[in-house]
């Protein structure tokens, strides 16, 4: 009887420390895809401050609150918005073209993606100038 017990003990004491040995392994993937999710939004926030500085040098004369009053109307305004439009159009095209390519052993048809896009194909200059250099 004594000996059973023992083995009880000594599985329930293996089980726990494999338990213990999984939350620990559990609690350090999820640091890891933390720290990759930080390290993305920071990666995006040094990403947009450049495109705003690229585009508009003067913000660095400006104050939080005024920078904020200033892109607010910027983005509401109806060239930003057709802008913003344009890229979702472009973005959804793109989609659909990688959809076509995934059914069409990897090649899609090229002539719809100018057509599709608004002119907007392989475009860089989309914004309209909305922040252009100098306004």
């Amino acid at each position: 009887m004594i000996k059973n017990r023992n083995e009880t003990s000594a599985a329930m004491d293996k089980a726990l420390k494999n338990l213990e040995q999984a939350k620990a392994r559990y609690e350090a993937e999820r640091k890891k895809e933390n720290e990759k999710r930080r390290k993305a939004q920071n990666h995006h926030k040094y990403l947009m401050g450049g495109i705003v500085a690229k585009y508009f040098p003067e913000c660095y004369q400006y104050e939080e609150k005024e920078l904020n009053v200033i892109l607010s109307a910027a983005l509401a305004s109806a060239e930003c918005r057709q802008a913003v439009e344009n890229v979702k159009r472009m973005e959804k095209n793109a989609d659909e073209m990688e959809d076509e390519k995934d059914r069409n052993g990897g090649h899609a048809d090229e002539t719809k993606t100018k057509e599709n896009s608004g002119g907007y194909a392989n475009s860089k200059d989309f914004a309209g100038g909305s922040f252009s250099q100098g306004v």
